[in-house]
């Protein structure tokens, strides 16, 4: 039977093929009709690279090269991910865009290892790790003395912090290290310590059948190139590849993209190494600086077309960038010419730069510029509080990008413990965060001790272990052994729910409602509560726990053939892509760290803190390879093209009460402050 998308009339309301390259400029049009093979595309700020994509596709479904099941696109974040399928949706309709993948590294790694979980140790029901997960998991591995190897590693070379000890795992992983390599390659000076935690780790983990986020990653780079068969049959699926935001890939990242594609695969790569900003995560410039390593015969385009920023905005912005020693040259043309502002403003302090900028955004609104359209950034989050106060203290609506959301929220993690433990029983770490919340006098020594008697005696469940807590001996009061009997007992006859097929909005409503457990705590310090902000507070917990409920039933019925409760909690992980509709336009003003705003812009922008030791930070200044100062100018140049009409940059001479290090030699690059105001600086 031949599917509709093959067939070479397309359905009506399907816009033809002529009508595809409509309004693309003559690159973006070469873009969207390269047939097969490699295609590295370097797209400058505003310069339609998500068009470019959505109309590739779109090609490729009308020509018949592609069925839908048979393209993935990869997004660096959940919105940028639904924001595909959104436009999608809007050009083919939207049972032709559901049929496409658009996801995350991250998502496309889960789904994969779902599906070949048992070849690691692990099965389909395995949870994920965030980093506070595997901190906690690492705090635990330093301080248990029965750990001969770590404890002799910590007498030979000291103990660094346990966030210090992840931070370097992760970095490890994401080169496709292993804990042998590290450990020969580091140049830390507890390298053997911190390997020796590693291997340690990845035996719990495995034990708890959980993954952690680079292990997503690792494990899937593993499972295809170790196993050809698996690398085929993927390949055969996702005949082609469309990556974004290429040069923020580490290389965990890039070295799947090179095993689904191969060589001569149909994979298009879009990036701008003068976008790179996530270096200390990882992301490798050689990359996007190397395509041609990895893919000899590609074809390049570059899209140099700017359709956002006044040539007053792009012109200083492409100044500053162009003094980064390693980076591709192109020529960026503002294609809505002049007419645009920027403004250099200097504050003694950054209560008076807050206050100023404050009344001035007022005034902005007042002539009509919506809200939406006003962005204000800054190097660090710590550097927008006072303009935050300042914005609240004049009464204007804004959001801060990456305040915590629903699901990062303490309580709300606590409830989602409960949930992983109900969808994977060996999680310990799900076990030992659920058993505390509410207290239930179990500490640390108790649970581990749960954990214990659950591997030994009950093939890891430590909801059954729980059950039968009354028989283990070793827990002393036999008020915490009926505490913990009531406690599995509650979460078993949820798991039956569960496996009779009760919804998921149900079980997540039985797991909250669990006696004595979170809602009834809460309840209770509302109702009983001698201080009103604690009685206030914890309402805020029972609304919280009220919006993961309706989150899940809205989840459920937007996977109304495929629900489960480990899909759930990978939504609430961050791993897939929320669906986005289109609504009304946001009414608040925006403030965030130029990290979090990544493919944002606003007609007006506001850079706040563009002074020495800030932007560029102490760190980049300090260091001596460049490396780091050049990333620090990717940030000003990214920043500043945020822009469309209105750029302001400022800069105090205190901040937070001490003394700045003066204008940012940004400004001067950007020719837009003489040289011998940064010197005198």
């Amino acid at each position: 039977m031949t599917h509709p998308i093959a067939g070479a009339h397309p359905p009506p309301g399907r816009p033809r093929e002529e009508a595809l390259l409509d309004g693309l400029t003559p690159e973006q049009a070469q873009a969207v009709q390269h047939g097969p093979g490699p295609l590295l595309l370097i797209a400058g700020p505003g310069a339609g690279k998500t068009k470019t994509l959505i109309h590739r596709i779109a090609r490729l479904l009308q020509t018949g090269a592609a069925r839908p099941w048979e393209i993935l696109a990869v997004t660096f974040s959940v919105r940028a991910a639904g924001e595909l399928r959104l436009r999608l949706a809007d050009l083919l309709g939207e049972q032709v865009a559901r049929g496409v993948t658009a996801a995350t590294f991250h998502s496309i790694c889960a789904r994969i290892l779902r599906e070949h979980a048992g070849v690691f140790g692990r099965t389909e029901s395995y949870t994920v790790y965030d980093q506070a997960d595997v901190r906690r998991v690492i705090e635990w591995l330093l301080s248990d003395q029965q750990r001969g190897q770590i404890q002799q590693a910590l007498a030979d070379y000291g103990q660094p912090a346990a966030a210090e000890v992840l931070a370097e795992i992760s970095l490890a992983k994401n080169r496709l290290l292993s804990p042998n390599s590290y450990e020969q390659a580091a140049r830390h000076t507890a390298a053997p310590l911190i390997a020796a935690v590693w291997r340690e780790a990845e035996i719990e983990l495995q034990r708890s059948n959980s993954f952690d986020f680079d292990d997503l990653l690792t494990f899937a780079v593993r499972l295809l190139a170790e196993h050809p068969h698996r690398l085929a049959f993927y390949r055969q699926r996702w005949r082609w590849l469309l990556v974004d935001e290429y040069q923020d890939t580490n290389e965990a990242q890039s070295v799947l993209v090179a095993l689904l594609a191969g060589a001569g695969g149909n994979v298009c790569c879009v990036g701008d190494d003068d976008q790179l900003l996530y270096s200390w995560r990882g992301a490798e410039p050689r990359n996007i600086l190397a395509f041609g390593e990895r893919f000899p015969a590609h074809a390049r385009i570059v899209l140099g077309r700017n359709f956002r920023c006044r040539s007053e905005i792009l012109d200083p912005a492409v100044a500053c960038v162009a003094h980064n020693p390693q980076r591709e040259g192109k020529a960026l043309i503002a294609m809505r010419g002049s007419g645009g502002r920027v403004q250099v403003i200097a504050y003694g302090s950054d209560r008076h730069e807050a206050d100023t900028v404050s009344a001035a955004i007022g005034q902005t609104l007042a002539r009509g510029i919506p809200a939406g359209e006003v962005l204000v950034l800054a190097r660090t989050g710590y550097a927008t509080g006072p303009l935050q106060a300042a914005l609240a203290r004049a009464g204007i609506p804004h959001r801060v990008l990456g305040s915590l959301g629903l699901y990062e929220r303490s309580e709300v993690r606590d409830a989602l413990a409960y949930l992983a433990l109900l969808a994977n029983p060996a999680d310990a770490q799900a076990f030992k965060r659920a058993v505390g919340s509410p207290r239930r006098g179990v500490g640390a020594a108790t649970a581990n001790r749960v954990v214990h008697v659950a591997r030994e005696t009950h093939q890891g469940d430590l909801i059954t272990a729980s059950t039968h807590a009354n028989a283990i001996e070793t827990i002393r009061p036999p008020a915490v052994r009926d505490r913990l009997t009531r406690f599995g007992e509650g979460l078993d006859r949820a798991r039956r729910e569960l496996r009779h097929g009760r919804s998921i909005g149900h079980v997540v409503v039985a797991a909250v409602m669990l006696d004595g457990g979170l809602v009834q705590h809460h309840q209770q310090r509302r109702d009983s509560s001698p201080k009103p902000e604690e009685r206030q507070d914890a309402e805020r917990v029972l609304e919280d726990l009220r919006s993961l409920c309706r989150a899940a039933q809205a989840y459920e019925a937007q996977h109304i053939d495929d629900a489960t409760l480990t899909g759930f909690l990978e939504q609430a992980a961050g791993l897939h892509a929320h669906e986005i509709a289109p609504g009304e336009p946001d009414r608040r003003i925006t403030v965030s760290t130029i990290h979090r705003a990544k493919g944002t812009e606003a007609q007006l922008v506001v850079l706040i803190g563009c002074e020495e030791r800030l932007l560029p930070s102490w760190r980049a200044l300090a260091s001596p390879d460049g490396n780091q100062l050049a990333e620090e100018r990717r940030l000003f140049y990214v920043a500043c093209t945020r822009a469309k009409d209105q750029l302001i940059l400022t800069h105090a001479t205190t901040r937070g009460g001490r003394p700045t290090g003066g204008p940012s030699r940004f400004l001067h690059e950007a020719r837009l402050i003489d040289p011998a105001q940064a010197l005198a600086a």
